[in-house]
């Protein structure tokens, strides 16, 4: 029993050294395969969830039934959020970044490093991490420390007035997706879009499965 423990004690213990380590792309979005997560707009919801990996060019993706992208107005003028079926991530941990296939080749989706880049698997145009620290309320509760991402702006063009923006928390991911209405580069109107994490599931990292196995081993041998 003694010896039982002690492995699990050095597991546990290489398992939060591991997490300890973790990118701010880790950090900030889980990759778990069953990780879920539900957003709301007030009258839809849309559910994501992480179905399975698979592996390309050495790399392991994880695949999402669904995911958020974002397109220009149609002639309607109602903003269209559209989601791409089987999206593939993955981390780039040498960069800190999150990658996602796009046209057949990787794509940044979130770029950690504090840098502005260019995407076209975020609307084709440019992105940049607008702010950090950012504490948001949505549906699924209070989230602090959180990353405002802003996809599609344009340097000299109001960039804030015209972007979208998601906010991503720790331990979490994605928590709000938000589209500003308004005169979209003065071609249309728009709409906003807004969607907000209503619940959400995140699969717990092997160390931390194993500290509560232990955890729950210690109070059984107690009794």
């Amino acid at each position: 029993m003694k010896r039982t423990i002690l492995m699990a004690l050095v597991l546990v213990l290489a398992g939060c050294q591991r997490q300890a380590k973790a990118t701010l792309a880790e950090t900030y979005f889980p990759l778990n395969v069953g990780n879920s997560w539900t957003y709301t707009n007030g009258t839809e919801e849309l559910t994501f969830t992480i179905i399975g990996t698979e592996e390309i060019d050495g790399h392991t993706y994880y695949v999402f039934d669904d995911y958020f992208n974002i397109f220009p107005p149609p002639p309607n003028g109602e903003w269209r959020v559209t989601r791409g079926r089987e999206t593939l991530f993955r981390y780039d941990s040498e960069s800190d970044r999150v990658l996602m296939i796009w046209a057949g080749e990787d794509a940044v989706r979130y770029d950690f490093m504090g840098t502005g880049w260019y995407s076209e698997a975020a609307g084709g145009g440019w992105c940049r991490l607008k702010q950090s620290g950012v504490t948001c309320n949505v549906p699924a509760g209070e989230f602090s420390d959180c990353i405002n991402f802003q996809f599609d702006w344009w340097p000299g063009e109001e960039p804030d007035e015209y972007a979208h923006g998601e906010y991503l928390a720790p331990g979490v991911g994605n928590i709000k997706f938000v589209r500003p209405g308004g005169d979209y580069l003065g071609l249309i109107e728009g709409q906003d879009v807004t969607f907000e994490l209503l619940s959400y599931t995140i699969i717990p990292e092997p160390g931390t499965i194993l500290l509560l196995g232990l955890g729950g081993l210690l109070l059984g041998k107690r009794r």
